[in-house]
């Protein structure tokens, strides 16, 4: 919408009373307006500015990120917290970053600020549960791992974050259900597989144990897993 301001009335009736022809009116109006539209796009392009800096940032840091450069990635979004500090990704990526350089205490508060910003994003609880687990909170983290699995259920790698607190925690065969459900959600992961075989085994399992490690073998058989479970077979006399 145009918005069209006392100054500019008073300017159209200083052009009728100049006494200018029609098509020369009409061609005041239409600068006007150009003019009202274009201050209200540069008000408009003001306001969207910090977001879009943001997403710039964002994008610019994820691939720091995966090429390991996690210091440029950490200035990279510091300046995007302070133009964008609502933004749950800025907070998100740059505990993640911290977190990737070891610093667990600056992941754990920028993934606290990621978890305020956007508590139905699943992604976000996670990683705020890896930075608690990273400081030596192991309740905390699984109620953020317990949230994420239920966001999204259909995730696999949030029950197998909580059988990880459930195996360091000496309860494998609750760790073994968790692992269970995640074998179910991706039957075809060997990693998956093999960590239910690890359970497995702590749980007194043995014939369940060895056979995860045989579907291991059967799903990766070229790669280091499946030679991993081809020795840990061979050692229980299991061909």
């Amino acid at each position: 919408m145009v918005d069209v301001r006392v100054t500019d009335v008073a300017m159209l009736g200083a052009l009728r009373r100049l006494g200018r022809s029609r098509v020369d009116l009409i061609t005041g109006v239409v600068m006007l307006g150009s003019v009202a539209v274009t201050a209200g796009g540069a008000i408009a392009l003001a306001r969207e500015l910090p977001a879009w800096r943001g997403r710039l940032a964002v994008t610019r840091a994820t691939r720091l990120i995966d090429d390991g450069d996690y210091t440029a990635a950490i200035r990279t979004l510091l300046g995007a917290v302070a133009a964008t500090p609502r933004d749950a990704r800025v907070h998100y990526y740059l505990g993640l970053a911290y977190a990737r350089l070891g610093v667990p205490r600056g992941a754990l508060n920028q993934l606290s600020d990621a978890v305020r910003l956007a508590p139905g994003d699943a992604r976000v609880h996670d990683a705020l549960g890896q930075a608690l687990r990273a400081v030596g909170d192991p309740r905390a983290a699984r109620r953020e791992f317990e949230e994420a699995a239920r966001l999204d259920p259909g995730e696999a790698r949030y029950h197998v974050d909580v059988a990880g607190l459930l195996l360091d925690a000496g309860a494998p065969a609750a760790a073994v259900a968790r692992l269970e459900q995640a074998v179910r959600l991706k039957p075809r992961s060997a990693e998956i597989r093999l960590l239910l075989a690890a359970a497995l085994r702590r749980a007194g399992d043995v014939n369940g144990m060895a056979r995860e490690y045989t579907e291991v073998r059967r799903l990766a058989p070229a790669g280091p897993l499946g030679e991993f479970a081809r020795q840990a077979l061979n050692e229980r006399n299991v061909p």
